[in-house]
């Protein structure tokens, strides 16, 4: 008889749909394993024990066995719920832009601790925040450098001059941010106001601890997103479904003549 291989690890889990008649498969996201897939059998049921603890966010330790295809869920324990995130739908709208990002820029069993450090850091700073969209922007820019596609915000990125605050532009294909005499060389340089400038080169160099005490404006927030946006759509060659369903909740706000 063949033996059972059982594995402990941490994880978040950042995406799951049903399967069969009581099953869900997951995608989690380990410290020590990086991206995994899993099934959790029977959870559906009303009896399982393992339901409460596999739900969308959740940082949970798990004792999984080793399947043909996927890993198998025995054990599940909640090591934080980040509770706040599933009582305000924007704060769910950001988080699950976080999921989304984290797996569509991470391979499968591919380790990365600092990755679920910064996500785990990020998912619980998205509790508090009074700017939720001030975390998206910072975990944006450390999960592309985490992952390889830092963008360069110091030095030019086609004829590496030294860069100055104003009078920038940045382009994804370039690799980052150009010199007001290489600006005009791609076609997708996006002009970069000097104070936003400031801002991404802040949180790209600066810890979470000083940059959630920052307070922006509306338009250096929304150039923020278009910009960083755009990196990430370069990388991806894709939209991100979660961006897509923020701009229509804000559209919905705006038509109901609510703020934030």
């Amino acid at each position: 008889m063949s033996r059972i291989h059982l594995q402990r690890s941490e994880a978040v889990v950042l995406r799951r749909h049903d399967y069969g008649e009581a099953d869900r498969i997951l995608t989690l996201f380990t410290r020590d394993r990086g991206k995994v897939r899993a099934i959790a059998k029977g959870v559906r049921r009303i009896a399982s024990r393992k339901s409460g603890h596999l739900e969308l966010f959740t940082r949970c330790r798990l004792l999984l066995a080793r399947g043909r295809n996927l890993e198998i869920v025995t054990q599940a324990e909640t090591v934080d719920a980040y509770g706040p995130l599933r009582e305000d739908l924007v704060r769910t709208a950001y988080a699950y832009h976080l999921a989304e990002l984290t797996d569509r820029l991470t391979a499968d069993e591919n380790p990365g601790p600092a990755v679920f450090d910064l996500l785990t850091a990020m998912l619980s700073a998205l509790t508090t925040a009074e700017e939720p969209s001030l975390v998206a922007r910072y975990f944006e820019l450390r999960l592309l450098g985490l992952s390889g596609y830092r963008p360069q915000l110091f030095h030019c990125a086609l004829c590496q001059r030294q860069l100055e605050e104003e009078g920038n532009a940045l382009s994804p294909s370039s690799g980052g941010a150009l010199c007001p005499d290489c600006a005009s060389r791609p076609g997708d340089a996006l002009p970069l106001d000097g104070v936003v400038f400031r801002v991404l080169r802040f949180l790209q160099t600066r810890d979470w601890s000083a940059v959630g005490a920052l307070r922006l404006e509306p338009a250096t927030r929304g150039a923020l997103e278009r910009l960083t946006g755009a990196a990430i759509g370069h990388v991806l060659e894709r939209d991100l479904s979660s961006m897509g369903f923020l701009r229509g909740l804000r559209a919905s706000a705006a038509a109901l003549g609510l703020s934030g």
